[in-house]
């Protein structure tokens, strides 16, 4: 199925910052898509890496580049969007990719599927290379499915009247956006796994205890307006973070007591919660 209008049906927004060592993985992986009835736009978050000759380097007039000033992921998301021609818009990381039939099997979904205005496919974990993890369909009290694998994710243009990406949240954003989006809309889940997601063990300090400390604070704004839907997964992913952050205090002191009184208080807030939190990591 072809798009006929002068509008591609996809627009797939990609923000980046400094990521020129990864970007050119993705996109490739978005030319070498079986569907072709999409554009590319590339929102530069304030890269001072060669992000800008990278993408120059493809001759393709379905590529777009833009580059703003730094204000994270959230907003550089929300310039796309303004930008999107496409009837359906995707999101993807500068790290990741598609697989080959990612739009393809998004196009027969939207056919057999009219009645929804969001579709994802299924993710592939790859972690540090090395393992391959498909997310799961099987559903139990302490998933989120289909609020997941947002990068393969597919949302009509009409849902961004009235939703866009929280600029507070600079991680966990994108749960926080499917959170919200799902208050409205239902999520159809294919059974077909097309998006990778390579995940590399960040080994720099401050870097991990902030963006720790970013997600702790987006999911207390979604247990601040979400009393209900997938709430036993927020509040166990919610202790998660905290033990996380617990552990990064082992590698600086300085931070270790300050962990330790968080995680008391989110035990009190969440106990059942934080016991199963604390048996899925440390008694499996």
């Amino acid at each position: 199925m072809e798009q006929k209008s002068n509008n591609p049906l996809f627009s797939i927004i990609v923000p980046t910052y400094n990521r020129a060592h990864t970007l050119g993985r993705c996109i490739d992986s978005i030319m070498a898509q079986t569907y072709s009835d999409w554009e590319l736009i590339i929102i530069d978050d304030g890269s001072t890496d060669d992000t800008e000759a990278l993408v120059e380097t493809y001759d393709d007039t379905r590529i777009r580049y833009v580059w703003q000033k730094n204000q994270e992921r959230s907003a550089a998301r929300n310039h796309g969007i303004r930008l999107a021609k496409g009837d359906w818009i995707c999101f993807q990381d500068s790290d990741d990719e598609y697989l080959p039939e990612h739009l393809g099997v998004l196009v027969e979904g939207v056919a057999e599927n009219p009645e929804y205005k969001v579709i994802r496919t299924g993710l592939i974990i790859k972690q540090e290379g090395k393992r391959d993890i498909r997310t799961s369909t099987e559903v139990s009290k302490y998933d989120c499915v289909p609020y997941e694998c947002f990068t393969v994710a597919a949302f009509h243009q009409s849902i961004f009247v009235q939703n866009s990406f929280d600029t507070r949240f600079n991680s966990s954003e994108d749960f926080h956006f499917l959170i919200k989006v799902g208050q409205t809309y239902d999520i159809k889940v294919l059974k077909q796994w097309t998006g990778v997601y390579n995940y590399e063990v960040r080994n720099n300090f401050n870097s991990r205890v902030t963006s720790i400390t970013a997600a702790i604070d987006c999911y207390d704004d979604i247990l601040r307006w979400n009393r209900s839907l997938v709430l036993p997964y927020i509040e166990f992913h919610r202790c998660i973070i905290e033990m996380k952050r617990l552990k990064s205090g082992f590698h600086k002191k300085t931070h270790l007591r300050k962990a330790l009184v968080n995680n008391f208080l989110v035990f009190l807030r969440f106990p059942k919660s934080y016991i199963n939190a604390f048996a899925s990591i440390f008694l499996r």
